[in-house]
């Protein structure tokens, strides 16, 4: 597992940096190689994991774990690869060469059963 950080000159307080801190739990190397292209792995900021969260909470007071943030950022990004990955697959069968939101929109009800 790895975390990264925000580049910046100047100095975050703990904080700062936990609300800037992109969750990356691939590798740590966030780009693979494929085809003389570079693919980016997906990565979510720990802040908008948080706030996603909160928006479902009935209670205020509830707080996240870094644990379980880490863990639902894994989640999410497990489920994005997973619907580019079909999405793509749907392209082919196509045998369109772009991926459009029509691919997604094709795979997204067995993706949903897939991933109660």
């Amino acid at each position: 597992m790895a975390a990264s950080a925000k580049a910046g000159s100047w100095k975050q307080t703990s904080k700062d940096q936990a609300d800037d801190e992109l969750v990356e739990l691939l590798d740590d190397n966030a780009e693979v190689e494929h085809d003389d292209s570079v693919m980016r792995t997906a990565t979510f900021k720990a802040k908008t994991i948080q706030e996603l969260m909160k928006m479902n909470f009935e209670d205020d007071k509830i707080r996240i774990s870094a644990d379980a943030v880490k863990l639902i950022a894994e989640l999410f990004r497990v489920l994005t690869m997973e619907a580019v990955h079909r999405a793509t697959e749907q392209a082919k069968v196509q045998c369109d060469t772009v991926v459009t939101t029509e691919h997604l929109e094709k795979i997204l009800p067995q993706l949903v059963l897939d991933f109660p």
